[in-house]
């Protein structure tokens, strides 16, 4: 977010993914029933959204997910979270117009198994005049709950986006060349 206008400016920021946790086949083939396997959890200040899906069978694989923030004031600045889709948007409006986005509303910080489940964020930073500040939503899924703990400890502080893209674009070359892609 770039400011650069010459006083500070308060800005909200605020993040919406659905959760499925499941197979596209099973999602597509009955999606309601799909997101009745999911349950979410809130960290205490709000700055992380954690969902995993109970298993319908001993083969399915564990899976868990999470969704959290990372911006200059650090991880101890609270946030705003929802995992309640109808909540978030509210009866008969859309993502465009969602009640969440009307002035003075906030994330209820719901939890637990809910017939929608979603992962959305809210965080208020202050962008100086004339300077830039970055955030960046992480969406990380794992085997289990310490797996999660390790990826947000790694991830959440300001230089680690660079990194991580920095490893995303190294490993698509070595894979392009194994492949013999041009």
């Amino acid at each position: 977010l770039y400011n650069d206008g010459a006083t500070d400016r308060h800005i909200e920021v605020t993040s919406f993914a659905e959760l499925v946790l499941g197979n596209e086949a099973s999602d597509n083939a009955h999606p309601a029933f799909s997101k009745m396997f999911v349950e979410t959890e809130v960290a205490p200040n709000n700055g992380a959204i954690f969902a995993t899906r109970r298993k319908r069978d001993k083969n399915d694989p564990d899976l868990t997910m999470v969704h959290f923030v990372t911006d200059p004031s650090g991880p101890s600045r609270d946030a705003e979270a929802e995992t309640d889709r109808r909540a978030f948007i509210g009866r008969g409006r859309t993502i465009a117009d969602a009640v969440a986005f009307d002035p003075g509303v906030r994330l209820s910080g719901s939890q637990g198994f809910t017939l929608d489940p979603v992962a959305a964020l809210r965080r208020q930073v202050r962008v100086p005049a004339n300077k830039k500040i970055s955030l960046t939503f992480w969406t990380a899924v794992g085997a289990n709950r310490a797996e999660l703990d390790e990826a947000i400890a790694r991830l959440d502080h300001q230089e680690s986006f660079a990194r991580q893209a920095m490893l995303a674009w190294t490993r698509s070359q070595v894979q392009t060349r194994h492949l013999g892609l041009s």
